[in-house]
């Protein structure tokens, strides 16, 4: 899997594709379906694969999306205020409840998923109903040399975090360049906080 903040560009890229779609909401849904890795390598190291429920359609459409909605709403305004010091008022406006921003969140876990399954050996995408060592991801397919698939899923793993680093370099460094002013309600929030009303 790319390293968590290297889901970034795709949440961002949603949000340039349909304005009324919640960027916080994106993100921090982009970032979700990996609280379960920590948590399962503690306390079901050996026993469980480190991502399974939150890494499946089910949990992105349904855990995934409460435990999104919840950070979005109650964690975000708080932690983007103390790290970025940020305005927390009218973060909170942004991070309101609403469909557009349970949407958000939602489609943040599923892309999630979908920028996750050509890399793993192992894809709970469509758990409990396959099994999710029947799912194995292209990338690792097409690397896999002389039937080593830990082999393929290093080199999968290697080249979807240059590429998603390469997006990442790219996308600040346009968002930068284009103007500065603004730049971590531009990166975090989506806009400025001139009239968070505009969306739905």
């Amino acid at each position: 899997m790319p390293i968590t903040p290297l889901h970034y560009p795709i949440a961002w890229g949603l949000s340039k594709l349909d304005k009324r779609l919640n960027l916080p909401g994106l993100i921090v849904g982009s970032f979700i379906p990996d609280v379960e890795v920590p948590f399962l390598l503690i306390f079901f190291y050996s026993v469980l694969p480190d991502h399974l429920v939150l890494h499946s359609l089910v949990g992105a459409f349904t855990i995934g999306t409460i435990i999104s909605v919840f950070v979005t709403v109650y964690l975000y305004p708080i932690l983007t205020s103390l790290f970025f010091h940020l305005d927390r008022a009218k973060i909170k406006e942004v991070c309101r409840l609403s469909p557009a921003l349970v949407l958000s969140c939602m489609l943040g876990n599923l892309f999630h998923i979908f920028l996750d399954i050509p890399m793993h050996p192992f894809n709970p995408v469509l758990w409990p109903f396959i099994d999710p060592y029947n799912i194995v991801g292209i990338l690792i397919l097409i690397f896999t040399i002389e039937g080593d698939i830990s082999l393929g899923f290093l080199h999968a793993r290697i080249l979807v975090n240059i590429v998603m680093i390469t997006i990442m370099g790219i996308l600040l460094t346009i968002i930068i360049v284009k103007n500065r002013k603004n730049l971590w309600e531009r990166i975090l929030i989506g806009e400025t906080y001139s009239n968070p009303k505009t969306r739905s």
